[in-house]
């Protein structure tokens, strides 16, 4: 099935987003929030002190010289950052420019209104919006939360669960390449991330281990087996365990990907070679959780091809690319992820199944990695 086809009729599988739970401001950052954070009080309050000195009402400083101090009646509060102001003053007088005299003082220099003061509202007006629902919490986020006294937001967090899938894996002891890769992907992506137990080609024991995952996770990915050899089972277990929708999707690499579902929750068919099952994770892994996460679509990110990109019609192609500080993408390699090039890599490019590529120069539309 074409790319875009197969990614809709995985789309419309996904149920909505999942419930959101609270947690801590700072172990939030990169989960994507559940409701907006917003400032229903002005911060600061009241106006506040920028500066160590005096508070005082700046109309009482008009005239003062250093060779002609203005004495004031009484010595004026003294004020640290921070501090608010007491009422009738409107300025912060330097420290240095009063010299105390006993209960009294004298100003060498003049302060104009509001000088040395922050605003009421001056850092974040009341019902200002920091971020939306469906926006990732940020670390720069932090400042603002405290200062409004939010030590919790409302996130939500797909739990993802990998089972690997091999005789090689269960048997022979051979590594799980995939697995790792995947995992720290779902991290950065704010995911919760479960690696259950590997099986072996069975199709009866990966349908035990899809029906256990999918009873205890929002989207259950199963890494293995998905080719047309004969040790080849994973979609056998998954039909067994459930309805397999689709074997096959029109991208290279990842075109052994396939998708289904059991007890009512997704399961993601990807192949067992790393450089595939990143291709299935950017192309349907991703936008799978960026449904569940109910995270906001924004528009792609977007660079300047440096040398021409070739494509073969009839299947979506990856191109990794490397990315300069500038904004041009240098292709790596055209219809594969080779682990050099992913080492090397910022970004994807996704060349239409209908396109033979792009020109050197042309702005392209990139998946950042």
């Amino acid at each position: 099935m074409a790319l875009e086809e197969a990614l809709a009729a995985w789309l419309a599988l996904l149920p909505h987003p999942v419930a959101p739970q609270r947690m801590a401001a700072a172990a939030a950052v990169g989960r994507v929030l559940a409701e907006p954070v917003q400032a229903i009080a002005p911060v600061p309050a009241l106006p506040t002190a920028l500066r160590d000195g005096w508070a005082v009402s700046a109309a009482e400083t008009l005239g003062a010289d250093s060779y002609a101090p203005l004495p004031l009646a009484t010595l004026p509060p003294r004020m640290r950052p921070g501090d608010v102001l007491p009422p009738g003053a409107d300025a912060v007088l330097p420290a240095f420019d009063l010299l105390p005299d006993g209960p009294f003082g004298q100003v060498v220099q003049p302060v104009a209104p509001g000088e040395g003061v922050r605003r009421a509202g001056e850092d974040i007006p009341a019902g200002t919006v920091l971020r939306a629902a469906g926006e990732r919490l940020l670390p720069r986020d932090l400042a603002a939360l405290a200062a409004l006294g939010r030590a919790e937001v409302a996130v939500r967090i797909p739990r993802l669960a990998w089972i690997a899938v091999g005789d090689e894996i269960t048997v022979a002891s051979a590594p799980d390449t995939a697995g790792p890769v995947l995992a720290a992907l779902a991290a950065t992506e704010g995911a919760a991330w479960t690696a259950l137990a590997p099986v072996p080609d069975v199709p009866d024991t990966i349908a035990a281990a899809l029906s256990d995952a999918a009873a205890a996770h929002d989207l259950v990915l199963l890494g293995g087996g998905s080719g047309e050899g004969p040790d080849d089972r994973s979609a056998e277990g998954l039909a067994a365990a459930g309805r397999l929708v689709l074997h096959g999707i029109g991208a290279r690499p990842g075109a052994t990907a396939g998708f289904g579902i059991v007890n009512q929750r997704p399961v993601l068919l990807l192949p067992g070679r790393a450089e595939d099952a990143i291709a299935a994770w950017l192309l349907l892994a991703r936008p799978a959780f960026a449904a569940l996460a109910g995270l906001a679509t924004v528009p792609p990110a977007r660079a300047r091809l440096t040398r021409k990109v070739a494509s073969s019609v009839g299947m979506a192609e990856l191109v990794p690319l490397r990315l300069d500080a500038r904004g041009n993408a240098e292709p790596l390699a055209v219809g594969t992820l080779p682990l050099a090039a992913l080492s090397a890599a910022a970004a994807v490019l996704v060349v239409p199944p209908g396109s033979e590529g792009y020109e050197s120069g042309t702005e392209i539309p990139i998946l950042p990695l």
